[in-house]
């Protein structure tokens, strides 16, 4: 049995065209039905057709938010749970001193790198997730001045020890280079 948001997500993720013509008839439909439905005195009729218009808007609001998610090629951030940002302050402990503000902007662009760039280890096998987020909030820090831009294709590797770098990595730590910036790294504010 296929769950809901996988089901979802094959659904909507080919519709490229909005059916604009087709929503609007739909809702022209039930709208004339209700008056013409209390004309004939039928109100139950008016209710289940203000009911099924109700639904049909909610139906085309999600379709057209998936039309233009796929269409604009947006990938959603993966959201950090509160383990993570306590995983985060433990890992890096000038985290805990910054303002809020600047916690929420490295969380959430520690969530758009989770979401889109690849993070491997030396066998380009996945990192775990701990790493990945230690290695995306280095990355953030050491690039906080820079416009921040996240491509799909953009590999993390995290190694135990310094190797040759292939062309694909746009971001290389050892363990032990990380270990260091996790104890020196100072967290930039906004």
């Amino acid at each position: 049995m296929i769950n809901g948001s996988l089901f979802k997500s094959m659904i909507f993720s080919k519709i490229k065209n909005y059916r604009f013509p087709f929503w609007l008839t739909v809702f022209l439909l039930f709208l004339v039905m209700i008056p013409v439905s209390i004309y004939l005195d039928q109100f139950l009729y008016a209710k289940i057709f203000g009911v099924l218009l109700v639904v049909a808007l909610f139906v085309a609001l999600k379709f057209w938010f998936a039309v233009a998610r796929n269409r604009n090629n947006v990938v959603s951030r993966v959201v950090l749970n509160k383990n993570d940002v306590f995983d985060i302050g433990r890992d890096f402990i000038s985290f805990s001193s910054i303002d809020d503000i600047s916690k929420k902007v490295i969380i959430h662009r520690a969530g758009l790198l989770l979401a889109q760039v690849k993070f491997v280890d030396a066998k380009l096998n996945l990192l775990e997730r701990r790493e990945s987020i230690q290695l995306s909030v280095v990355y953030i820090c050491e690039n906080w001045n820079d416009d921040f831009r996240v491509d799909t294709n953009w590999v993390f590797q995290l190694v135990d020890f310094s190797t040759e770098v292939s062309s694909q990595v746009k971001y290389f730590l050892t363990k032990n280079q990380l270990e260091k910036k996790r104890s020196d790294l100072i967290i930039p504010m906004i």
